[in-house]
């Protein structure tokens, strides 16, 4: 039997051959959720992995790297596991790519706060304010004075996030489509009133959500009500949680939450109040951030981090070496994580 090619492979993953290559050398360091199944299929295809290839890739040997790309990782002030995870997989993802395209990669950490106060290019890091690296790849909560700033003094690619009145290259993750199934599942499960909940309402990734879930549930038929959004249209944050219980009140059996940290604050509001989860009400999540001691695993969308900044770094070359192109905008799929926190509703 012939063994499949990686083009063959990326084909059916619906992934570039380089994604393929990169795992199947074992170039890269930690392995991703795509990094393991990119190794499942080519088993289950009869791949062989060519004794030439275990070891690293000798591109760029003998040569000096010509580009110095920057990346900037916007991290919580105060960290934590959760909120870590994300950044973490984008830096690992960051690491590849530029091995991969023979670039040299300098990564700065900043603050929400510090970031808060960048106001214009003079307020910039360093190396991105004296155009010591050739572009810069945007991670996490920066504001749009921020992001500005970054692109009147390099190219820059931005990360998930949605700057409003930036024009810039965007790679993220296909929110509708993740909603959609999240949702479609619930209804399979019998669920007829669903929620949303999330803190952060003005975070575009919560509101890129909030918008699938709302077409999610008029594709399927069901209702809507805009007192089941909770801190969407009230923002105070305090009777946030006091709405979630008049919304189960009113019938409510699941929410979706904006990400995993949110699911499992609400979760354990309900344990407060005596309910299960998911006996009793079920709670979906983003991210597949890691599990709190003490809870059930998050039914949740993983989406492949380390593929989505490694298709920045490829994107932000190409605006470096074409900088009057067309905008552009990439989305990656999510993969659905049933956990155990998504049930039937409870009997009526």
């Amino acid at each position: 039997m012939k063994s499949p090619t990686q083009e063959e492979i990326a084909q059916k993953l619906g992934l570039s051959r380089a994604t393929v290559s990169r795992v199947l050398r074992n170039v890269s360091g930690p392995k991703s959720s795509t990094a393991a199944r990119i190794i499942e299929v080519a088993q289950e295809m009869g791949y062989r992995l060519p004794a030439t290839e275990n070891t690293a890739s000798r591109k760029g040997v003998g040569r000096q790297k010509t580009s110095v790309l920057g990346l900037l990782l916007c991290m919580p002030d105060v960290r934590t596991a959760e909120n870590a995870e994300v950044p973490m997989r984008a830096l690992h993802g960051a690491m590849d790519a530029s091995r991969e395209q023979d670039v040299l990669l300098h990564v700065e950490y900043i603050s929400e706060s510090e970031a808060a106060e960048i106001q214009s290019a003079r307020d910039l890091p360093k190396p991105f304010r004296q155009k010591q690296v050739a572009g810069a790849v945007l991670v996490g909560r920066l504001t749009p004075q921020a992001v500005s700033a970054f692109l009147e003094k390099v190219p820059s690619v931005r990360i998930a996030d949605h700057d409003p009145g930036v024009q810039l290259d965007l790679v993220g993750q296909d929110d509708r489509t993740a909603v959609r199934e999240m949702v479609m599942r619930l209804k399979a499960l019998g669920h007829r009133r669903i929620g949303y909940y999330c803190i952060r309402s003005s975070a575009s990734y919560a509101l890129a959500r909030f918008s699938g879930y709302v077409e999610a549930l008029a594709l399927a038929g069901l209702k809507y009500s805009p007192a089941w959004s909770v801190n969407i249209w009230d923002r105070s944050g305090g009777p946030a949680l006091d709405q979630v219980q008049r919304a189960m009140d009113d019938g409510v059996t699941a929410w979706i939450c904006a990400h995993d940290e949110v699911g499992y604050e609400l979760i354990r509001y309900l344990n407060s109040r005596g309910l299960r989860v998911p006996e009793d009400c079920s709670v979906c999540g983003f991210d597949n951030l890691p599990i709190p001691e003490g809870m059930p695993p998050m039914a949740t969308i993983d989406w492949p981090f380390e593929d989505i900044v490694s298709a920045a770094v490829g994107m932000l070359l190409q605006r470096i070496n074409e900088p009057m192109r067309a905008f552009s905008q990439l989305q990656f799929g999510g993969r659905m994580i049933a956990g155990a926190t998504m049930g039937p509703p409870p009997a009526a």
